[in-house]
């Protein structure tokens, strides 16, 4: 065994509610880290994820390769692994109603400059 690798350590990070959802996906995909974010909305009298967080989601699955989005029944407890971002010619995703288009530009821009082939589409609501 290499000096500093520790084979049986689980490199996640664990974090707790559903503040900066998008900056934490975002910097997560970047540094290639996992994470599991519990509580999410918990105490709420709508617990979990919101229609566009779980379409935010769907936009990452679009653009990437290889990666892991286990929600769980409820949608208090979120865990992903990221994978490769490989870029999409011919993306089309409804953002909905919910949120601007901004929210979903955002992160797309930050992650289509990291992409292996260019981000081309067209995103847009109902």
């Amino acid at each position: 065994m290499k000096a500093g690798v520790d084979m049986g350590r689980d490199k996640t990070r664990r974090l707790s509610g559903s503040r900066h959802l998008r900056q934490r996906l975002v910097l997560a995909t970047l540094i290639s880290t996992g994470v599991t974010i519990d509580d999410i909305r918990s105490g709420d009298a709508a617990p979990g994820l919101r229609p566009y967080e779980v379409s935010l989601l769907r936009l990452l699955d679009k653009i990437s390769d290889r990666h892991t989005i286990d929600i769980n029944e409820t949608g208090t407890k979120l865990k992903y692994m990221p994978g490769v971002i490989q870029g999409v010619k011919g993306l089309e995703h409804d953002c909905g109603v919910h949120r601007g288009i901004g929210y979903f530009l955002e992160p797309l821009i930050l992650l289509g400059l990291f992409a292996k082939a260019p981000v081309v589409g067209f995103l847009g609501g109902r």
